[in-house]
């Protein structure tokens, strides 16, 4: 009987340990895809940018395209690249000309798109508050207040992605102008789904368990 419950014992300490590999394995996911978004002033973050602009008084917004890895290490995802033309690996840029405009009451809907991995479901409009720059100013600052709570996608081959869109100012009492990047961060989990050589070994632990179960049974 010890013999029995030895081997099932080590058999299910296999058993967990290939399934946290299996959770863990090939935990480097490419994300890529691209960003929009628009000025609003609804109740509701809007479902698209129909009808809406990409800006609003001396603020405007230009989109992305991104194609990042998380870390194999921790899983951690990072879309933080520095502006540019175009925008590239961040979640897109806003600019600022002068402060001249009162932005009480401005909102701002982004869309970010996953087109790899495949198959994604989850809510991908982050809402933000624009405040700053009165209309009296001839320069000041802007600060785009997103709402921090990560929203969750699930692709289709079992990735799932935490994933948040990080807060911003802008400054543009230097130069007149200021552009500064759009950035977020998340992290994610592969499919824990084993592979075949996890199998394998799986199967290969439950039938060494046979004999000994028939040993028990003729003793």
């Amino acid at each position: 009987m010890k013999q029995l419950w030895n081997g099932i014992r080590l058999t299910a300490i296999a058993a967990a340990t290939m399934g946290v590999a299996a959770g863990t394995a090939g935990a480097q996911v490419a994300f890529s895809g691209n960003t929009f978004g628009c000025f609003y002033t609804a109740a509701t973050t809007p479902a698209n940018c129909t009808g809406l602009n990409s800006t609003v008084g001396s603020l405007s917004y230009t989109g992305s395209t991104f194609n990042v890895s998380s870390n194999p290490a921790d899983g951690l995802v990072s879309v933080g690249g520095a502006p540019g033309t175009p925008n590239v690996n961040n979640l897109g840029s806003f600019t600022l000309n002068d402060g001249t405009y009162d932005y009480t009451g401005k909102q701002f809907a982004l869309f970010v798109n996953f087109t790899n991995p495949a198959g994604v479901a989850g809510n991908n409009a982050y809402g933000a508050v624009v405040t700053g720059n009165l209309a009296n100013a001839t320069t000041g600052n802007v600060f785009i207040d997103f709402v921090n709570t990560p929203h969750n996608f699930t692709f289709s081959d079992g990735t799932n992605l935490s994933f948040g869109v990080d807060d911003l100012s802008l400054d543009d009492h230097a130069t007149g102008m200021a552009t500064v990047a759009v950035t977020g961060h998340g992290y994610t989990t592969p499919s824990t789904v084993p592979e075949p050589s996890s199998m394998a070994l799986m199967a290969t632990g439950f039938i060494g368990l046979v004999p000994l179960v028939r040993r028990r049974r003729t003793s």
